[in-house]
């Protein structure tokens, strides 16, 4: 049984609900009085569903453990666009303090001044970041990594696809679901396919939006619900494409049921930051969470819970928990360069839209 890509199967593809005091569904809608580095209210905003309540359990609660007059809100969004238009409609009164969200989104409010910089003297963990993770500009760091990842229903294939080619055979006609811009699943499939036949999307995507246009009979559901993983488990669909920490989650979650890999054309990152927004109603509390979310204990406990891997270099973990993840610096992977895409990112959704899921 196809458990997921694993470190070596990668290379040689080439490629809770809250239980703690203050710990709340949502954001409390206000922007609270200031605290200190180690007391007040802090209000997050991140990912909904399995991420949220993994997140919860692996990083947020022992965090008020630790720091017992230190609040926690938490407003779950499905998408990293959805949390960027959350933060930006909050204007000049602002009410979020912290983000999680995909390096492409970011990198857009960094240049809108939605967010802050931060130095080693905020949040000392930092200094444990590869240095390739960090933003060159002193904006939020990376806090984790993931990779696309084609998901499969186990019981279909008696070996893993190998090839990304498998979502346009005709034989999955209306089985396959696809997650659409502004999904990163959506931008991210665009530069696979465009590496795929060959098509340097950094000068056009002409070829590629023909190419998924030959897609969308196959595709039974540009928004799969509840999510693209589910879909393939409740048998709504055969093929998907999704983040392999996720999948590989679902995998344990279905027993088998759900399968995960990344075909022979290779795959990109999947990268989401850490961020503190500008005008944080509670800056060194959440200055202090920042810290811990990038401390090893934080790394190690949510690549154990939901197989992320850690940004920092001084994470130890399990082996069995390694083999399952997609690493930096990993093999198979297809450059995709963050700060250019977020340029980008708005046309090809644009693209998208008008021309394959709408046309």
């Amino acid at each position: 049984m196809e458990l997921g890509i694993g470190r070596r199967a990668f290379i040689a593809s080439t490629a809770v609900a809250a239980a703690g005091v203050g710990l709340s569904a949502c954001s409390s809608g206000g922007g609270g009085v200031e605290g200190s580095a180690t007391s007040g209210p802090i209000n997050i905003i991140g990912y909904a569903g399995i991420w949220e309540e993994q997140y919860r359990a692996a990083v947020i609660e022992p965090f008020l453990a630790e720091y017992p007059d230190i609040t926690v809100n938490y407003a779950s969004k499905r998408s990293s666009a959805e949390m960027l238009s959350a933060v930006q409609s909050e204007g000049g009164n602002r009410t979020t303090d912290i983000t999680i969200m995909d390096i492409a989104v970011s990198n857009g409010g960094n240049s809108q001044g939605i967010f802050s910089t931060l130095s080693e003297e905020d949040v000392p963990n930092i200094a444990n970041v590869n240095p390739d993770l960090v933003n060159a500009d002193g904006f939020g760091p990376v806090v984790m990594l993931d990779a696309v990842s084609l998901l499969y229903a186990s019981a279909e294939f008696s070996t893993p696809p190998e090839s990304w080619e498998v979502l346009w055979d005709e034989q999955y006609r209306g089985k396959v679901n696809v997650v659409a811009p502004p999904s990163g699943i959506g931008i991210n499939l665009t530069a696979i396919t465009a590496d795929m036949i060959g098509e340097d999307f950094t000068t056009s995507i002409d070829q590629t939006v023909t190419k998924l246009q030959e897609l969308a009979p196959n595709v039974q559901s540009w928004a799969p619900n509840p999510d693209e993983y589910q879909s393939v488990v409740t048998g709504q669909t055969v093929l998907g494409v999704g983040q392999n920490a996720r999948a590989q989650y679902y995998v344990d979650d279905s027993d088998g049921a759900l399968g995960a890999t990344v075909p022979q054309e290779g795959t990109v990152y999947q990268i989401n930051t850490i961020n503190l927004t500008a005008d944080a109603p509670n800056p060194e509390a959440a200055k202090t969470f920042i810290n811990y979310a990038l401390s090893p204990e934080a790394q190690t406990a949510f690549a154990e819970a939901m197989y992320y891997a850690p940004s920092i270099d001084n994470a130890e973990l399990p082996e069995e928990v390694a083999a399952r993840l997609v690493e930096y610096g990993d093999d198979g992977i297809i450059p995709l360069d963050q700060e250019w895409l977020a340029a980008t990112r708005d046309e090809w959704t644009e693209r998208w839209n008008r021309e394959i899921v709408n046309n």
